[in-house]
């Protein structure tokens, strides 16, 4: 009974992890955690169709951060794609990573990068109520630092969560 309660624990804590790194971060559209491929896609849409140069700019910007950010705190390289894909008018941005551990600030130079390159043109849920909820945001913070999401502990094997409306959505695929 007691392993059963520690694995639901492991579980729900990377439900939430996802759940705290889309509220914390509202450019995000999507975040995907394959376990059994130790992937983590992020996703972005944009409201215009993106053009092959900006993107091969934005990728070659992306893939030099990451790159630095590795050589420092990683000591190796983890395997980056970073692709598009346009609908009508739109652009769906997904960078997938193949890591051991994320950290906030692995997820914080992403989303600087993709917020300078595409800032006006992301959709993400309207922020102008994220200043009420600040303390909340500085937990949420806190909780996404101080958690590693452990690959091999974990029995979920697909997990995807998205926000819409306001609320955050997390799918057990």
């Amino acid at each position: 009974m007691e392993a059963k309660d520690k694995e639901k624990g492991r579980d729900s804590l990377s439900v939430n992890w996802l759940v705290s790194v889309l509220i914390h971060v509202p450019e995000i559209f999507a975040l995907n955690f394959n376990v059994n491929e130790h992937k983590f896609k992020f996703s972005y849409m944009l409201n215009q169709e993106l053009d092959e140069e900006k993107f091969q700019n934005f990728k070659g910007v992306l893939m030099d951060n990451l790159g630095a950010f590795e050589h420092v705190f990683l000591k190796g390289s983890a395997c980056t794609l970073v692709k598009k894909t346009k609908f009508n008018g739109l652009t769906l941005l997904e960078i997938v990573r193949e890591i051991k551990t994320i950290s906030m600030e692995e997820i914080q130079i992403v989303n600087s990068v993709v917020r300078d390159f595409f800032y006006e043109y992301i959709i993400s849920e309207k922020t102008e109520k994220l200043n009420e909820f600040k303390e909340d945001l500085i937990r949420h913070e806190e909780f996404i630092k101080s958690l590693t999401i452990n690959y091999s502990s974990s029995k979920e094997e697909n997990i995807f969560a998205f926000r819409q409306g306001g609320k955050v959505f997390v799918f057990d695929k």
